[in-house]
């Protein structure tokens, strides 16, 4: 059983972390479960101490996993208003799921509190940098014929608050959820639609260079909520 963990050549983490999917979704182990010791991970997966704590650290950042000093490590629990998000049968796409989820209500918090602060602290040559900004996203739509390069768009907002914390408190979530997007939830995450991202964000500067407060937050809060109206489906 062992072998068919085993990776006989140089691994990077994604190619661990994949390897711990693999064994979580294979061996059954269920949400509030705690993980094989690191001793008989390392010997199923064929990988040094330190690369499996490097592949650990990334399940830690994603919400897939916590540790708990002196007792192991264990998989998330999934709270009971998160149940209708674990339809996959893979529970590390579930787990993943209800992660991408908390991201996206914390982020929607966030940036909706980013609306006010732009509205409050940016000039309006941040403005005009916002308007290219967003001249540059869609351009990368029409070359790409996707959405990628949408969360440029975001990171840009978070600078424009005037605030170093909730620029750099963003960057963390906003990095989560890039990682966990280009991974099992990469498909769910490709139905966002080009057109609709557009037209979402075009409202949201629209307030701000108005520099209505209220109509960005409520644009903001409604763009954030049709990606988390989607994980529910």
């Amino acid at each position: 059983m062992a072998l068919q963990y085993r990776i006989n050549r140089p691994l990077l983490y994604q190619e661990v972390v994949n390897a711990l999917y693999q064994i979580i979704d294979e061996q059954e182990i269920k949400p509030g479960d705690q993980l094989p010791p690191e001793r008989e991970l390392i010997e199923q997966i064929g990988v040094s101490r330190n690369v499996l704590r490097e592949a650990f650290h990334v399940l830690e950042q994603r919400g897939i996993i916590i540790s708990r000093q002196g007792k192991g490590r264990f998989l998330r629990v999934i709270p009971q208003n998160q149940s209708g998000l674990t339809q996959v049968d893979q529970m590390s796409r579930n787990l993943e799921r209800c992660s991408l989820f908390e991201a996206y209500e914390v982020r929607q918090v966030l940036e909706v509190k980013a609306m006010e602060l732009i509205v409050r602290n940016a000039s309006d040559q941040d403005l005009q940098e916002l308007e290219r900004a967003y001249a540059t996203m869609l351009r990368r739509f029409s070359d790409n014929d996707n959405t990628e390069g949408e969360f440029e768009m975001h990171r840009m907002y978070a600078r424009k608050t005037g605030s170093v914390f909730m620029e750099q408190t963003l960057e963390i979530v906003l990095s989560s959820v890039l990682e966990m997007m280009h991974t099992t939830s990469h498909t769910l995450m490709g139905m966002h639609q080009a057109e609709i991202e557009k037209e979402q964000h075009r409202t949201i500067l629209n307030a701000l260079l108005a520099r209505d407060e209220k109509v960005a937050q409520q644009a903001m809060f409604e763009h954030i909520q049709t990606t988390l109206d989607m994980l529910r489906q």
